[in-house]
């Protein structure tokens, strides 16, 4: 069915289009599903990566329905908030439904009151029927709706419980047409609410004890639990999605099915009696499509396990208590969640960035995103330390700690090149609840299948690109690795890697061969190196220039399916070229203080290390005297002194 005719068609008046618009955490999204079930689409809307889901009522299929952003208020603050108001200035909608969560009306009912005077017919929906009922809250909906002018009627999404009601309510204030109300200023507002409450909200004197949620917060919420639990549970997650069946699921899929698709193809273009086109095929095509294909069980599984956290409400709680240390980053606990998703995947953790609600703070979080070393990396790390460092577990570390050094620097320098000050964070703790299996499920499949369509296609032609440039020379040609347009291309681009000490060994073109072939995947470079170095790694570069390889390929551009996630999540092709161009700015100017600070440090040893003591002791007397004081007397304390 065409999309005009299924959210815009108003000359049948049959058909009516209805928005769901509500606070972030009320239930809206739940209800929505329950509402349209399968019958829905998903997009972004026009202009901007937040997302839009529209579907059609399955009680009613003259229904249809568009799932707005979760919002506090219409006036335009967030990119949420910003959508919704256009949305709904627009005039596409017949209908509003506001969801209102029922355990917490006093807040959600300001959003009511903002709504009622679009002069679109509205019918507010108390959500979370059975949770009210459970705390002994009780609203008179007769005295709610000769308040605020609109119907109020009780449901429950989860349950399912009175969607048919809803349904008809929405065919009732349609028929009578819209309502023409009067502006209320912000004083009255707050006074309608409290009017609202006092008069139509009773709860039982033994609900007002300690609820679960309480109970559940005084440990999770700990200050000196709530990081050690969340390691934790993350070390489960990624447990599950990575190490554990998503891993197990992974390597089946790279161990079994590709070489049994693999031999499969190569046995049916044996009668072709060209090993080119069997190449071709089996290593560039199916190679490639399986390569996407392989990481589909680890992204499903990672999106899984989140979406069932943040349907709890536990991902709500670790961005309120990690919101206040990135602060200083331009950052907020929402980015460090998204940042924690990158030590598995890079691509999952720039498409976790759309949860961020503030638009500088989502641009800053999906560049810095890949500095966290992903899985892949870790595998780059450990075949370096293994055979260059002689196994020396305090050179693995020591990549971990330059990652947070990186991020933290970078965090500092994104945030005063940023002028828009939208960086608010504003967050909800919802009560815990179970999360639903179908809801849980359903968003499984929508985020595999957008990492299949949006990324899959890109890693699928770089690997047959990746092929060609292996296998031919520049006059197309079938050449050896050494004479094909991949060499070619590493030899032209390697003094650009001359100050980073790739060539002190002798071997500055087949390193950056290696770094090219990284763009398709990180693991690609160890593969990209055993075949160019089948002498190894000795000799072939000094310890100092492995360390400072290793350091350019961890912070330089990452595999192009996290290229393409942040060109997508990002918006604008000259949004993802700024942060390519910075991610390779930093890796090249990180890994060359590195190497050239090295590289003094080796050849003049005893004067560096007197320069190092002759700079560090001043700024440690400093920050020494401000820590101790002065013994009380202000006017000689560095902190107070003007």
């Amino acid at each position: 069915m065409n999309k005009h005719n299924i959210i815009n068609n108003k000359k049948d008046a049959s058909n009516i289009t209805v928005a769901l618009v509500g606070n972030p955490n009320c239930g809206k999204t739940t209800l929505f599903n329950a509402l349209t079930g399968s019958n829905q689409r998903v997009g972004n809307w026009p202009g901007v990566t937040v997302e839009r889901k529209s579907g059609i009522c399955l009680a009613d299929k003259t229904v249809a329905l568009t799932d707005t952003p979760g919002i506090y208020s219409l006036q335009p603050f967030t990119p949420e908030e910003k959508v919704a108001s256009e949305y709904l200035s627009q005039g596409e909608a017949d209908v509003i439904i506001n969801v209102v969560d029922s355990t917490n009306l006093e807040r959600n009912l300001l959003l009511t009151t903002q709504l009622i005077e679009l002069n679109i017919p509205i019918v507010v929906a108390l959500n979370m029927q059975d949770e009210a009922q459970a705390k002994g809250i009780d609203i008179d909906v007769k005295k709610m709706q000769k308040l605020f002018g609109c119907p109020f009627v009780w449901v429950s999404a989860a349950q399912k419980t009175g969607i048919k009601e809803l349904v008809a309510a929405c065919r009732s204030v349609r028929r009578a047409g819209q309502i023409k109300r009067v502006r209320l200023n912000a004083d009255q507002r707050y006074k309608l609410i409290e009017r609202a409450v006092q008069n139509a909200v009773k709860q039982k004197p033994s609900s007002r004890k300690m609820q679960l949620t309480d109970k559940i917060d005084e440990i999770l919420l700990n200050k000196w639990l709530a990081f050690p639990i969340f390691a934790l549970v993350m070390t489960a997650v990624f447990f599950v999605s990575v190490g554990g069946p998503g891993g197990w699921l992974t390597d089946l899929i790279n161990e079994k099915l590709t070489p049994y698709l693999q031999f499969a193809i190569t046995n049916a273009l044996s009668g072709a009696n060209s090993p080119l086109l069997t190449s071709l095929v089996s290593d560039g095509i199916v190679g490639g499509v399986m390569s996407v294909v392989s990481f589909a069980p680890q992204i499903s599984l990672l999106f899984g396990c989140i979406a069932a956290l943040d349907a709890c409400g536990y991902m709500a709680r670790i961005a309120f208590v990690t919101d206040r240390a990135l602060k200083g980053l331009g950052l907020s606990g929402r980015s460090f969640v998204c940042l924690i998703l990158g030590c598995g995947c890079s691509v999952p953790a720039i498409m976790a960035a759309r949860t961020v609600k503030s638009t500088s703070e989502r641009e800053t979080t999906v560049t810095l995103a890949p500095f966290v070393p992903c899985s892949a990396k870790l595998a780059l790390i450990a075949f370096f330390s293994s055979y260059a460092f002689g196994g020396n577990a305090l050179v693995a570390v020591s990549f971990y700690f330059a990652s947070v050094i990186a991020i933290i620097l970078c965090g500092l320098a994104l945030k005063l090149l940023k002028k828009d000050g939208d960086g608010v964070f504003l967050m909800e703790l919802p009560p815990y609840r179970l999360p639903k299996i179908s809801n849980v499920l359903r968003q499984m499949w929508e985020r595999c299948k957008a990492f299949l369509i949006k990324a899959g296609t890109v890693i699928s032609a770089s690997s047959v690109l990746l092929w060609v440039l292996t296998n031919f020379d520049f006059a197309l040609r079938q050449a050896t690795t050494d004479n094909s347009m991949l060499a070619g291309i590493g030899k032209a681009i390697a003094p650009l890697f001359v100050p980073l000490g790739f060539d002190d060994g002798g071997c500055g073109w087949q390193l950056s061969v290696a770094t090219l072939s990284g763009l398709a995947a990180k693991e690609t470079v160890i593969s990209a190196l055993q075949i160019l170095l089948p002498q190894g790694l000795n000799n072939a570069v000094s310890a100092l220039g492995a360390y400072s390889f290793v350091l350019f390929n961890l912070f330089t551009v990452p595999c192009v399916a996290a290229v393409s996630a942040s060109f997508s999540e990002l918006g604008s092709w000259k949004k993802g070229l700024k942060a390519v161009l910075f991610q390779i700015g930093t890796a090249y100017l990180l890994s060359l203080t590195v190497y050239r600070l090295g590289k003094l440090l080796l050849t003049y040893p005893l004067q560096c290390v007197a320069a190092i003591t002759l700079t560090a002791l001043p700024l440690l007397l400093v920050f020494f005297k401000k820590r101790v004081g002065c013994g009380g007397d202000c006017s000689k304390c560095l902190r107070c002194k003007k």
